[in-house]
């Protein structure tokens, strides 16, 4: 693969393209499941409830039936958003212990602003390797073996 090209076969130029992905329509509006009919319920199965959109976290879950608006969560019943979309609250972190630190956030005219974020947010397992990866299709690993590398080192 030259260029982001791949194959090119009989005149032709494959490209590949990457969209996002689709998002879920929700209507704006306070909706419980069947089984957890308020938010003490909520509260009493799930601890503190902390809404949250970071959703590439690993801690960020779905309640299926489970949303809140902004405006709910505002206890500001006059509150019209722009775009509802973006305004409605449907995942809940689910970690026993969360902490909320304020980066620095640079504006684009250059004034510093300090925004809260989730300390212990965690997008992935961190510490793990696939070592798997190292090794060729015959189980040996790429390279060769570490203590094959140097003839002179053959009495140590």
């Amino acid at each position: 693969m030259v260029g982001g090209l791949s194959n090119i076969r009989d005149g032709e130029i494959k490209i590949g393209f990457t969209s996002p992905v689709e998002q879920e329509i929700k209507e704006y509006k306070d909706t419980f499941p069947d089984d957890l009919t308020t938010l003490e319920e909520v509260k009493q199965k799930y601890g503190a409830v902390i809404w949250c959109q970071y959703t590439k976290c690993k801690y960020n879950k779905s309640v299926e039936g489970l949303q809140r608006t902004t405006g709910t969560v505002l206890k500001n019943r006059s509150y019209n958003p722009i775009n509802e979309q973006e305004q409605v609250w449907s995942n809940i972190c689910t970690r026993d212990e969360i902490a909320i630190k304020f980066d620095n956030v640079v504006t684009s005219n250059g004034a510093k602003t300090k925004v809260p974020s989730c300390f212990t947010s965690v997008t992935g397992t961190s510490g793990h390797m696939d070592w798997s990866s190292l090794l060729q299709s015959d189980g040996s690993p790429h390279g060769g073996n570490i203590d094959s590398q140097s003839s002179i080192n053959s009495g140590y």
